[in-house]
């Protein structure tokens, strides 16, 4: 068995799409490419803390095919997902907060 250099191993690439400036066709904008990314967010944050249950009910019946590890990393993805989906919203409740109380 032969061990790579760190610096040899080619990393994947990484697909990060431009906000467009003219906000695509609907007028909406950023706010619209922002809405569509958190309902995603929320949606997949929700399918995690399913499967995480769902695991974690597996093991503690001892079904065949799942251990507990895999139980305890589903259950800390699905913990680490809601943790961020709740400092966005905090970020966003700051933002609206500092707007609404702009003086007009």
């Amino acid at each position: 068995m032969s061990i790579n250099p760190i610096g040899t191993t080619p990393l994947p690439p990484i697909n990060i799409s431009a906000p467009s400036i003219t906000g695509g066709d609907g007028g909406g904008g950023h706010w619209e490419d922002f809405s569509v990314t958190l309902a995603r967010q929320i949606k997949e944050t929700d399918r995690l803390g399913k499967e995480a249950k769902e695991l974690s009910e597996k093991a503690l019946l001892g079904n065949a095919g799942v251990s507990i590890h895999e139980a305890q990393i589903a259950g800390s993805k699905a913990e680490l997902h809601m943790r961020l989906l709740m400092q966005v919203r905090n970020k966003a409740l700051e933002v609206y907060r500092e707007v609404m109380s702009m003086p007009a």
